[in-house]
């Protein structure tokens, strides 16, 4: 599993992820996707087969009109601490 870590989570948790799940894990800055926009970002994933982990929902609405792949974790824990947020990922990643 690839996931990708969109521009509105903290780059350590990408990294957090990483080490802590053994996952192969990427923020969108490590991807070069810095400037990109979401439908840039949407082929991509498409085209590689990644997930993308993302507190926006215009992700879901890309799904909604182009389909799956890329999958989508969606957080929506809203603005939280690091530590909270990895508190909500120890619990509930592998089940996403």
């Amino acid at each position: 599993m690839t996931l990708w870590v969109d521009a509105q989570v903290s780059p350590m948790i990408t990294a957090w992820i990483r080490e802590t799940f053994s996952l192969e894990t990427y923020s969108m800055r490590e991807l070069g996707f810095r400037d990109a926009t979401d439908q840039e970002i949407f082929a991509a994933a498409k085209e590689q087969q990644a997930i993308i982990m993302t507190k926006d929902s215009d992700f879901l609405n890309l799904v909604n009109r182009y389909g799956t792949p890329p999958q989508i974790i969606w957080v929506t824990c809203g603005n939280t601490s690091n530590a909270a947020l990895k508190e909500i990922l120890s619990k509930n990643l592998y089940n996403a």
